[in-house]
């Protein structure tokens, strides 16, 4: 679980990176555009880290139910 969790940090990087630069010329008036590669780039970036964070999300659930499954006591 921990490298899904350094994946997904590490997805974050280029999809800051892509979009600090675009966003301040969009924000500062200037002639610039986001290109469509750039939305694909971004959309398939968030995509994975969305998937890394259900992941993520699943596997804290299933060990969180693992826990307290064991801590249950049975009386009959």
């Amino acid at each position: 679980m921990e490298d899904l969790i350094l994946f997904r940090i590490f997805l974050t990087f280029p999809l800051v990176g892509l979009f600090v630069p675009k966003a301040g010329l969009v924000f500062a008036g200037a002639k610039g555009y986001i290109s469509i590669a750039d939305v694909i780039i971004a959309i398939t970036l968030l995509t994975s880290v969305l998937i890394c964070s259900l992941g993520i999300m699943y596997h804290k659930r299933k060990m969180l139910g693992i826990l307290r499954s064991e801590h249950t006591a049975i009386i009959i």
